[in-house]
């Protein structure tokens, strides 16, 4: 209890809540969780998408998987993307987003329970019953994770408010990609003391699957919405489906998508195999190339959310995309003796791919239509991973085309990732197609970027940079411009 001042004849009582006693609201609530959240699944679901190395050295190395079969294992979680549409309306008319996204999590970790206890009984060969159980495990991984991420990010509509986005996710990413780093260090020092036996890769998932089963008890204790108010039903999936078919942005939004799945998995999954067959690499070698490339993201996810909170997220994409892609197409050149290329590659590729994922988020839940958003997730995923489900598998039959008819087998990789990088930018003339309301222009985010304090902010050198050029208790001239 405190007192407040009356004139001069006296004071009344007015009792208040202290400060460390001050009720916490929702959406704090579901802030915090959330970011437990995603930290303790990060591993699990790192470990689920198509083309990671950890699976790459696991199939190609451990049990010798062609290059076709690796490429058939990797198209799978993409097929699902696109059979969930068949599935998840029929579930959002009966299941809030909340539950399908706890439901789906519960599937993903009973899938990779069973591959844990079915891989000390295999075969170490291409054989049917090796190929039989990778197959049915990783279908049973990519349908759960397809409901997952479509039910996920309706939720995630709810519970984030729109004002908020860019810098929650910003952080939350960064968040996600510093526990991905503690990750990483553990793959390399199991795969290296163990020497890349089974037992390594067995306690790995053994370690990401308990992180994730903590992840999904953080979700059943979130709130639904950042409210008090009852979710409100959505209509009828034929009436949603005709309201994302006519929204003209989101289509075309659709359609860059379609485009860049195809693009960026073509010959994306096959890259930590160049690593290990050509340039004869060790997992534990390849995974520290990768954590460059993790911790440039981690650093620099804040200031991209900050840059797309002030000038939207097309603009941001396309330069991210960009920049991206001129450094990516330095593969190329890599041989042997130019290993050290590797990290280059990685730590810009990672700075970039960062400002690009963090504004495709933002701009997906941007555009999903109202009244249709798990219809809109849905389709957008849907269509995207048909074309990403056909690229590997395209991928790797042009690769082992190339070999078959006598083309050296570095020299094919190199062509293959010439291709990737030019398609890649190509795909940002379908971007530019799309209309964001309150975005700046290309240029807007060109010159923000030429200057000294933004351009520090994406290494993380931000406190340094307020050292140099302002003093403290002074208000200076901005930054200079380079």
């Amino acid at each position: 209890m405190t007192l407040r001042g009356q004139g001069v004849l006296g004071c009344i009582p007015v009792h208040v809540i202290p400060a460390h006693r001050k009720k916490t609201t929702p959406l704090r609530r579901n802030v915090r969780l959330g970011l437990l959240d995603g930290v303790s699944a990060m591993s699990l679901v790192t470990l689920s998408q198509p083309g990671n190395f950890v699976l790459a050295a696991l199939l190609t190395g451990t049990f010798a998987f062609s290059t076709r079969t690796y490429g058939l294992i990797t198209s799978l979680p993409f097929w699902f993307n696109f059979l969930q549409l068949l599935l998840t309306p029929l579930l959002a008319q009966r299941l809030h987003a909340r539950t399908m996204t706890i439901l789906s999590a519960w599937m993903h970790c009973a899938a990779w329970l069973a591959l844990l206890i079915a891989l000390p009984f295999l075969p170490r060969s291409e054989s049917f019953v090796t190929v039989a159980v990778f197959v049915v495990t990783f279908s049973l991984v990519a349908l759960s994770s397809a409901i997952n991420g479509v039910a996920w990010n309706a939720w995630m509509q709810e519970g984030i408010p729109v004002r908020l986005r860019g810098k929650y996710f910003g952080v939350r990413n960064r968040l996600l990609y510093l526990s991905l780093v503690g990750f990483m260090l553990a793959v390399s020092g199991l795969l290296a003391w163990l020497n890349g036996a089974l037992l390594a890769f067995q306690l790995l998932f053994a370690g990401a699957l308990a992180l994730r089963i903590i992840s999904v008890l953080c979700q059943r204790r979130m709130q639904p919405s950042t409210d008090n108010r009852p979710a409100i039903p959505e209509p009828p999936w034929r009436d949603q489906l005709a309201r994302v078919r006519t929204n003209v942005m989101f289509m075309r939004f659709v359609l860059f998508a379609s485009a860049m799945g195809f693009a960026s998995t073509l010959f994306g999954p096959f890259y930590p195999v160049f690593m290990l067959e050509e340039l004869h690499l060790s997992a534990a070698h390849i995974n520290l190339i990768l954590l460059t490339g993790v911790l440039a993201a981690a650093i620099s996810f804040p200031a991209w959310g900050r840059l797309l909170d002030r000038h939207g997220n097309v603009p941001i994409m396309i330069v991210t995309m960009i920049l991206w892609q001129i450094f990516n197409a330095l593969y190329c050149l890599i041989g042997p003796d130019h290993l050290w290329l590797l990290y280059v590659i990685n730590t810009a590729g990672g700075i970039f791919s960062a400002g690009y994922g963090i504004g495709l988020f933002g701009l997906l839940l941007k555009l999903s239509p109202p009244g249709a958003r798990t219809m809109g997730m849905a389709v957008f995923v849907s269509i995207s991973s048909l074309t990403a489900a056909l690229a590997p598998i395209t991928g790797g039959w042009l690769l082992a085309s190339a070999q078959t008819h006598g083309i050296p087998a570095l020299d094919a990789y190199h062509a293959a990732f010439l291709i990737t990088p030019v398609l890649m930018t190509l795909c940002c003339l379908l971007l530019r197609r799309i209309r964001e309301e309150n975005s700046a222009s290309v240029i807007d985010v060109v010159d923000a970027m030429r200057n000294v304090r933004t351009v520090a902010s994406l290494f993380g050198l931000t406190f340094f940079v307020n050292r140099v050029f302002y003093r403290p208790g002074v208000r200076s001239n901005p930054p200079p411009v380079l």
